[in-house]
């Protein structure tokens, strides 16, 4: 084969973000995927076998990063048949007495919601919004930007609009200094705004110490608002593989890569896992960061001391990885019996757990136990989006991120019985759940491994800890998306901002490479 400017390992929604710009700058573009159909963890297929006509999200259901970029515009995606769909309220919390709490994207509705149960605690989330909406006016410039090169425009407009109120930037420093769980209690009393504090984000252990940050999810929320995409998240990626086949991108499906190809120190292109060596000026992987790094690359190609680092990427490090259950449904899921005020429930992600079992949990992880109950987010996708399902009929999508990475007992002896009580539970706040039920799946995190190619089934890449973000991310050294190695390029969820649908690190990635080519 004639080199190609530039491989993308990848056909998720990051790897097609980069090769969509490198086309649409006139760059030769080949991805490879080692799936069958593109999607990585933005995929959705039908996937059980007694339910050929309901469409699964096998990975990310959610949006809200995505929604503060310009890639939809820049690429006009809208053109490739893209609809996004915005969730208002995005979140619920069901209580067992019977009552529901909505966070909605506006601050001020979400305080009169909790001003139901707390007028105190209202005013101390409004307090909370405040200081979030601060720190938002700085944070979403720069998870938008290469974080080794900034763009100091943007940053120091939303410097000066925080600074115009000083007092709502106090509060951050106790982010950095306190638990998530201390933070919590110490500022709310009420059971149901503690568990909605409580359940969102949940990327570390509550009780260690630094992990209040987490909060600032929050203030995405009322920033950006969150959405979802007619027809799936797999919607996302189709429309991006039609807009790289409108700029002359190729896609190579069924092609897994097993290594790198290097001349005089230099990557000149992947090697197959036939044997087949495929060149190219430019590689940019965007699966999880550590596997290129220390797998793909011959011995000496990094400095000694980048290869330590790399090897101790975390993906590990919290105890908590991924447990998943999906459900295919003969009839619609009834949530009418909570009362909320005139939110229809079938479209927020629903949580139910309490503020101390969020907190159990985290230790349970530790010890290698499953949590009982199992905190996680459910969905009814159809709620939104009825097109995901057969007229009439539903799908229920179950996500946890606090399930022990390596638990005492196997996962082929726990997945059953875990998804069990997981189904149990949600049968208490969903009407027909149980009855309604066609077919299942239910994925460990060796599952996620070995479906995503995920290390421990961390569907962040990498563990999502406050250092292991912006010039930190995937390690020092590493960040920035150009490797010390020339010629290959690091973007994926395990760089710069963050995993989940949001696109940044494939936009600025395809940045870096046109820099290096140019």
């Amino acid at each position: 084969m004639s080199a190609t400017d530039v491989i993308v390992v990848g056909a998720g929604h990051n790897g097609l973000t980069a090769a969509c710009y490198l086309a649409r700058a006139g760059r030769s573009v080949l991805v490879v995927e080692s799936a069958g159909r593109v999607g990585g963890m933005t995929s959705t297929n039908p996937v059980l076998a007694g339910a050929p006509e309901h469409r699964i999200n096998e990975g990310a259901m959610d949006s809200s990063l995505w929604r503060t970029t310009r890639i939809p515009r820049e690429l006009e995606l809208h053109r490739f048949g893209l609809t996004e769909i915005e969730v208002d309220p995005p979140y619920a919390f069901l209580d067992q007495d019977g009552s529901s709490l909505c966070i909605h994207r506006d601050p001020r509705r979400t305080a009169e919601e909790i001003a139901r149960f707390s007028r105190p605690d209202a005013a101390a989330y409004l307090d909370l919004a405040n200081t979030l909406d601060a720190a938002m006016n700085v944070a979403v410039p720069f998870l938008n930007t290469n974080p080794v090169r900034p763009s100091p425009a943007g940053i120091l407009r939303g410097a000066a609009r925080s600074a115009l109120r000083p007092g709502r930037l106090g509060p951050l420093a106790h982010f950095f200094s306190t638990s998530h769980a201390e933070f919590v209690e110490e500022r709310f009393t009420d059971r149901r705004v503690r568990a909605l504090l409580a359940a969102l984000p949940c990327f570390a252990p509550m009780f260690a110490d630094g992990t209040a940050w987490v909060l600032i999810y929050f203030g995405l929320i009322h920033r950006a608002g969150v959405g979802r995409f007619a027809g799936g998240t797999g919607a996302v990626t189709d429309a991006l593989a039609r807009c790289l086949a409108s700029h002359g991108g190729r896609i190579r499906v069924n092609a897994t890569v097993d290594g790198l190809v290097t001349r005089h120190g230099r990557v000149t292109g992947v090697r197959l896992d036939d044997g087949t060596e495929l060149p190219a000026r430019a590689v940019l992987t965007t699966n999880n960061v550590r596997i290129p790094l220390t797998e793909w690359l011959p011995e000496g190609a990094l400095p000694k001391h980048l290869a330590r680092r790399a090897a101790h990427i975390p993906t590990d490090s919290t105890g908590a990885s991924s447990f998943k259950v999906d459900v295919a449904l003969r009839g619609r899921v009834e949530v009418s019996a909570h009362r909320a005020g005139g939110v229809d429930l079938r479209t927020p992600a629903l949580v139910w757990t309490t503020f101390e079992e969020h907190v159990q949990a985290w230790h349970d992880c530790a010890r290698g136990r499953v949590p009982d109950p199992l905190p996680g987010v459910a969905i009814l996708p159809a709620g939104a989006d009825p097109s995901q399902a057969p007229a009439g009929q539903d799908t229920f999508w179950f996500w946890s991120g606090i399930s022990p990475v390596r638990p005492t007992e196997p996962w082929s002896e726990l997945a059953g019985p875990t998804a069990e009580r997981v189904l149990a539970t949600a049968s208490k706040y969903l009407g027909g759940l149980a009855e309604l039920e066609i077919d299942r799946q239910v994925m460990t995190p060796p599952d996620f491994e070995r479906r995503f190619r995920a290390p421990d089934g961390n569907v962040y890449h990498v563990d999502p800890t406050a250092t292991r973000f912006g010039p930190l991310r995937p390690a020092a050294g590493l960040a920035g998306y150009r490797s010390p190695v020339d010629g290959l390029f690091l973007s994926g969820g395990g760089t710069h901002p963050s995993a989940g649908i949001c696109g940044v690190p494939g936009q600025q990635a395809a940045k870096a490479v046109l820099r290096t080519l140019r």
